[in-house]
């Protein structure tokens, strides 16, 4: 679906799950986000809900894939791309990559063609996203690509029965 130049982004398929589960379902994976550990159903169904979002037309969410286009399409992480609504102009960023595979620029890389595309397939004029305060490998992705840290959101990440604080950050489109 989209290319870079190490990496392709395409939709998930129901043969994606053990590279999913082998990841989502590791307990300090998600500890900075809402979600997970996966259980095998927890990592079914959300492939399931990402093949029926494909399948929307129009469409205006994005959840993909993110594969090394040299190692034959090895699946290191997912990530995202939503509209709030079918008809809005602002998208939320999302991802996550395998811990073998951190560190590498993977994030990055997926991040930077997914607001290209926001910006220029999904006519967005501005992409956002949060991450919990202490997650630094986050913070340091988020600005990397160019987004710009315009808040706190307290006590707005419930993980674990614990109500978290998250920053926000956004990147505009100016073309517009």
């Amino acid at each position: 679906m989209l290319e870079t130049e190490r990496l392709l982004l395409r939709n998930l398929k129901k043969s994606d799950f053990k590279s999913v589960h082998s990841y989502a379902s590791l307990p300090d994976f998600s500890q900075f986000d809402v979600w997970g550990p996966n259980s095998e159903k927890d990592t079914t169904d959300f492939i399931q809900l990402c093949i029926n979002q494909s399948k929307k037309d129009p469409r205006y969410q994005f959840n993909l894939a993110i594969c090394l286009q040299e190692s034959n399409e090895l699946m290191v992480g997912c990530c995202s791309l939503k509209k709030e609504a079918r008809r809005s102009r602002v998208g939320s960023l999302g991802y996550s990559v395998h811990p073998d595979h951190q560190k590498l620029g993977y994030a990055t890389e997926a991040s930077l063609a997914l607001i290209y595309f926001g910006f220029h397939h999904l006519d967005l004029t501005v992409i956002y996203a949060t991450c919990d305060v202490r997650n630094k490998a986050s913070i340091k992705v988020l600005e990397n690509i160019g987004m710009t840290k315009t808040g706190v959101i307290e006590k707005h990440l419930n993980i674990g029965g614990e109500l978290r604080d998250c920053y926000r950050y956004e990147i505009y489109n100016y073309e517009d």
